[in-house]
């Protein structure tokens, strides 16, 4: 069973009147899951942790950390609701060190976008940042659709309002060591994402991940947000990275 058909079971299960029910699936959006999936026979199509693969004009002396790749031809980025590369690699990096305390997204991250056919070399960080290194394993992916819920900042905040008390316990989870590519944000604090966008400066949620700092005993939600002109351009200097953290 898929999410949206454990959210369809859940919610005919507290009586959830079909019409309502209509409505918000129709709020679905698909979303790409990267996991460790151990035994699963899935393939590989990412990288969680270690050492990136960059050209040499790429300059990384291992901070912000490099926290997982994927395999763009590897996985259905034609399914999604935003126009991720066709092939070519996206690597995402991340301050890993602490919380960022500048409201709002920041500049302490990056991705960067390695063409198919560009030649490349594995990067080992200095001796100063080789503990925000974290433990490789390889990615296996899913597609799924997933549901908003009230913390979330979208236009059709009216059946979301209406469906929310039969689901106040139904919750879409993501975990720590797992890279997300599109969907809506994960919510802890704000909405960094509202959706859908109203304008050539609205930013959509490329990925997200979920992890532990290295140096503060708290977690983190990073979403990596970017204009939709501007991957569609294969533009990725402008991208933010916004940062949640929790117990």
């Amino acid at each position: 069973m898929n999410a949206l058909d454990e959210y369809r079971a859940a919610a005919r299960k507290r009586g959830v009147p079909e019409d309502l029910l209509g409505r918000a699936l129709r709020l679905a959006r698909p979303r790409l899951e990267l996991r460790s999936m151990e035994g699963s026979d899935a393939p590989v199509v990412g990288q969680y942790g270690g050492h990136p693969q960059l050209p040499p004009d790429v300059e990384w002396t291992g901070f912000p950390a490099f926290i997982a790749s994927v395999d763009c031809a590897a996985v259905p980025v034609g399914e999604l609701d935003i126009q991720l590369p066709e092939d070519g690699h996206l690597l995402f990096f991340a301050n890993n060190s602490e919380p960022s305390y500048v409201p709002g997204p920041t500049k302490e991250g990056r991705v960067v976008y390695v063409p198919a056919g560009t030649a490349t070399t594995e990067r080992v960080p200095s001796e100063e940042d080789a503990s925000y290194t974290f433990e490789p394993y390889p990615l296996r992916g899913r597609l799924d659709r997933f549901m908003p819920d009230n913390n979330h900042d979208i236009a059709d905040q009216e059946t979301v309002r209406l469906i929310h008390p039969y689901l106040l316990d139904h919750w879409d989870e993501t975990m720590n060591g797992e890279l997300t590519l599109g969907g809506y944000a994960s919510v802890i604090h704000h909405d960094p994402a509202p959706w859908p966008v109203t304008d050539d400066d609205s930013f959509v949620v490329l990925a997200h991940a979920d992890f532990t700092f290295v140096d503060t005993p708290l977690s983190c939600a990073a979403s990596w947000l970017i204009r939709p002109r501007e991957l569609a351009e294969r533009n990725f200097e402008n991208v933010r990275v916004d940062f949640q953290s929790y117990m």
